[in-house]
């Protein structure tokens, strides 16, 4: 197995990019499994690094990619013009196969939009979606979309209740996960048309979906899955991680603040190592840009996980029999556009 590792830019930097993957080599040679990764950014920067640590491994490579698709850059002009950028380069050879995950901390968009083009979507799955971990009180809750479908219809967020719930079972074991759609009331009647509409075809569909939750209900065992727009989303994590550095901010008391940085190293970013794309045809992570080596090393053993698990796969199968019984239960309406029944 090969990892493909975005290694170009400022954020997080060669350097910090480079030493979260020797952390993950590390780390996966402690256990029976191995991987190799492929750093993809300016190849003398990156040998001069290694080098300067004296690291010679026969599972790290480096493919040579002058080109830098910054944060500022607009995503489809930066996919056009910079060819040679670590992007462009990785989804290249992750679509043939030459690698079997990406992984980013670069320009989100581009990503999404370079995976897109370059990976296509899973079969039975029209829109991407970005899917983030969130810490509760008892395990792990799941959030999607964050940032990969802005403007999504209503039986994108069907889709996208389809794929967490089916991550959700595979990769943190838990048996029929409950799904619950953001809103601004746990009332059917409450919301957008949008928010109305999906709470409609979820309530028809074989998911465990318990109905509309509110704002409060994300850091509690309400639900496991939890389903909204990208634009909501996005807003939500950006708030979310903002959240430790203001609380710690306002407190003087050193005692208290060791608590409070302990009890808040779960909403720490870097902790789970970035958001999951799914709905593409291969595995790719993006982390944030101002990640930490631990976060980058994180990043890469998570998207080893989602090649072992097969996670496209599951996917594509669960999404499949949503959209099925779906269709089964009202047959005269296939969706709301001729994408829903590709």
């Amino acid at each position: 197995m090969k990892i493909a590792v975005d290694a170009s830019g400022e954020e997080p930097g060669h350097q910090v990019v480079i030493d979260g993957v020797l952390n993950s080599l590390e780390e996966v040679q402690r256990s029976e499994e191995s991987f190799k990764v492929v750093l993809y950014g300016h190849e003398g920067q990156l040998r001069a690094r290694l080098d300067e640590l004296g690291y010679k491994n026969p599972n790290l490579n480096i493919v040579h990619a002058p080109d830098i698709i910054t944060m500022d850059d607009r995503p489809r002009e930066a996919l056009e013009l910079k060819q040679k950028s670590s992007i462009v380069m990785a989804l290249q050879d992750l679509a043939a196969g030459v690698v079997s995950a990406f992984v980013s901390m670069g320009n989100t968009g581009a990503i999404v939009g370079g995976s897109r083009a370059f990976l296509g979507r899973t079969r039975w799955i029209s829109k991407p979606a970005l899917g983030v971990p969130l810490p509760r009180s008892n395990g792990m809750g799941f959030m999607l979309d964050a940032g990969a479908t802005s403007d999504p219809k209503p039986n994108h967020l069907v889709q996208f209740a389809a794929m967490g719930s089916a991550f959700v079972e595979t990769v943190y074991n838990v048996a029929n996960p409950k799904v619950g759609l953001l809103n601004i009331g746990i009332e059917a009647h409450k919301g957008d048309e949008l928010v109305r509409d999906v709470y409609k075809l979820l309530v028809r569909s074989p998911l465990n979906f318990i109905g509309n939750i509110e704002g409060g209900d994300l850091f509690n065992n309400k639900v496991d899955v939890i389903v909204t727009s990208g634009f909501v989303g996005n807003i939500l994590l950006k708030f979310t991680e903002s959240i430790p550095a203001l609380v710690m901010e306002r407190v003087n008391d050193p005692s208290v603040l060791t608590n409070l940085r302990d009890s808040m190293k779960h909403l720490d970013y870097g902790k789970w190592g970035g958001a999951t794309l799914l709905g593409v045809e291969r595995p790719v992570v993006i982390g944030h840009g101002r990640s930490k080596a631990a976060a980058v090393s994180r990043a890469v053993l998570w998207a080893h996980e989602m090649v072992k698990q097969n996670m496209t796969t599951v996917l594509r199968d669960v999404v499949f029999k949503v959209r099925r019984a779906l269709w089964l239960s009202n047959p005269f309406s296939r969706g709301d556009s001729s994408e829903d029944i590709e």
